[in-house]
């Protein structure tokens, strides 16, 4: 941890040596945005309130810390909420590990409640009882994978960022393309597929489940947003949408298709 240190002065005369007074720096926190908002580092109660209240227009939200706050499950590196498809709010709390990242997270509580956690954890350095919260562990992407690949209307754009990625999705909204496609060269992190229909999008995905398998879902979406933030998982933390019961198992029929 970072310190400094005051003494007292001494003056010509031969004095008793003063005690060295530690002082701990006050944690610096910054707030972080996904969308349309530059991140801060002059965080409030009503700045996370605000955020948190009207997250569909400030999209993920996380709260970093300068350093790490030491605590019973690890070194607590931030604490984030984020929408999921279902309509609730997800609150996650991370720790940083050697070999990547723990999360904790939970869909159980409300906008006031999330509120109040991270004014805790802004203000008091206190971390939410996570003991029954769902516990996940992610590592670092490297820098040998494999960049993304955007297909539009099967037409092959490399070099591409994730601006990019949100001009193909803004063109599909208006009609001008029919389909969006987002994968590496080797398939490496199987791929997510956005295509346009009269009524709604279908948001396709194909990827290994945890046997290994090659597995593809399918399901059907009308509110942009949502598909905005699925593929801003993939894209930034290749992470695919979250499976409820609206994803449809489709790899026979894509099987028999080809």
């Amino acid at each position: 941890m970072f310190f400094s240190f005051l003494k007292k002065k001494i003056s010509g005369k031969k004095q008793k040596p003063e005690e060295v007074v530690a002082f701990e720096l006050p944690m610096q926190f910054v707030l972080n945005y996904s969308e349309g908002y530059e991140r801060t580092s002059l965080v409030s109660e009503e700045e996370i309130k605000r955020a948190i209240n009207n997250i569909d227009e400030y999209g993920d939200i996380w709260l970093s810390n300068c350093r790490p706050v030491i605590t019973p499950y690890g070194n607590c590196s931030g604490i984030s909420c984020m929408s999921v498809p279902d309509g609730n709010l997800q609150v996650a709390v991370c720790f940083a590990m050697s070999d990547g990242l723990t999360r904790y997270s939970s869909c159980d509580y409300s906008p006031s409640d999330i509120v109040r956690m991270f004014c805790n954890y802004f203000e008091r350095l206190e971390i939410p009882e996570i003991k029954n919260w769902e516990k996940g562990h992610f590592t670092p992407v490297s820098p040998a994978d494999e960049p993304y690949y955007l297909y539009v209307d099967n037409e092959e754009f490399k070099f591409i960022d994730y601006e990019d990625v949100l001009a193909a999705l803004e063109n599909l909204e208006a009609g001008k393309c029919s389909s969006l496609l987002l994968k590496t060269p080797g398939c490496q992190n199987g791929y997510l597929e956005v295509r346009r229909t009269k009524d709604n999008y279908i948001v396709e995905i194909g990827g290994n489940n945890e046997e290994g398998d090659w597995v593809v879902l399918m399901t059907r979406a009308s509110y942009i947003g949502r598909i905005r933030f699925w593929l801003f998982n993939y894209y930034h933390k290749r992470e695919f949408p979250r499976i409820t019961d609206e994803w449809e198992d489709i790899t026979e029929e894509v099987a028999n298709d080809e």
